[in-house]
């Protein structure tokens, strides 16, 4: 009897073993000389890679135009970063006072504007200039029901002209977008357009300075920059008010609203670029990037090319930037 309790202590010990042998064999970290563990590396083998983007971008080109009475210039409103777009409305809103739309289609009924490059190939089911105060460009063109395309271009284009001096504004109303699916699409409207109308046979109209920078609308035009010798530009977002800008930049409400020559400092427009007044470093004028920027749309609303701006900002071939670096503009 004792004999066979010496055995079966025998053979539970050798099963004890086994096992121990069989867990390393399966995974379980084994002890290592110096006591501590060695761990088994996790390879996730069915994951796909995180993918990030920025939200697509609309805004007008050139943001800002200088007009004599009776004179005409276009403004195109342009699209970047589209993915999987099917349909794209908007809505653009002007002060008839100031400047009209021209027809770009007589055989049609009413004021037309010129259908752009992105979607194509499009059907235009809205395409009319309301009148009103203000007058509003309504706009809406798709592809066909499941297709989709990717990539950056003219929506559409508006030709104004100059009725009357002053300077009045071309401000996004509404901007709305959907994939093949009907699956609305996020769209990030930047800064709206300016146009600075002078009286016939008088100098160009000078912009005021909460105007963007504008892009030269000829091959010799020269951009126009605004009257300042130092500052940040930044495009409101939504949610902003003049102390929260003033508390991510260091500086006062008042200084900014001094700037900008904003009388109402509970009025600020979403979309529009302002100065904020303090030194960039490296450079005299900067730009705050704001979430769905890219180098393009930057650089044509600084008046720049994008190899002017990337070597001016040391970007390299990739042109990598990121949402709250401060470019330079100016040399």
């Amino acid at each position: 009897m004792r004999g066979k309790r010496l055995l079966f202590g025998i053979l539970a010990m050798l099963t004890l073993l086994c096992s121990c042998g069989r867990s390393n064999e399966t995974g379980t970290p084994a002890a290592t000389p110096t006591g501590g563990l060695t761990p088994t590396p996790l390879v996730p083998f069915d994951l796909a890679p995180a993918v990030t983007s920025t939200p697509t971008s609309v805004y007008l080109e050139p943001s800002a135009v200088s007009l004599a009475v009776g004179q005409s210039a276009t403004i195109n409103v342009r699209l970047d970063g589209a993915r999987q777009l099917n349909r794209i409305a908007l809505e653009v809103s002007f002060d008839p006072a100031c400047v009209g739309v021209e027809d770009a289609d007589s055989a049609a009924e009413g004021t037309q504007v010129t259908p752009g490059t992105i979607p194509q190939p499009v059907h235009v089911s809205q395409n009319q200039v309301v009148p009103g105060v203000p007058a509003r460009v309504l706009y809406q063109a798709a592809l066909d029901p499941g297709a989709a395309v990717d990539g950056s271009g003219v929506v559409a284009s508006l030709t104004v002209r100059g009725l009357a001096a002053g300077v009045c504004t071309l401000s996004f109303v509404s901007v709305s977008a959907a994939d093949a699916d009907g699956q609305p699409l996020l769209i990030l409207p930047l800064a709206d357009g300016l146009v600075a109308v002078s009286a016939e046979g008088s100098p160009p109209a000078t912009l005021p300075a909460v105007a963007p920078i504008a892009q030269p609308t000829a091959p010799s035009a020269q951009a126009t920059r605004l009257p300042s010798d130092s500052g940040i530009y930044y495009v409101v977002q939504p949610g902003d008010t003049l102390f929260h800008i003033a508390l991510t930049f260091g500086t006062t409400g008042d200084a900014i609203a001094a700037a900008n020559g904003i009388g109402d400092p509970g009025q600020l427009a979403v979309g529009s670029m302002i100065l904020i007044p303090i030194a960039p470093p490296r450079g005299r004028l900067g730009y705050y990037v704001q979430p769905g920027d890219t180098l393009y749309a930057i650089s044509r609303r600084v008046g720049l090319s994008v190899d002017e701006l990337s070597a001016r900002n040391a970007l390299g071939s990739d042109y990598n930037i990121a949402a709250g670096q401060v470019l330079v503009v100016t040399p």
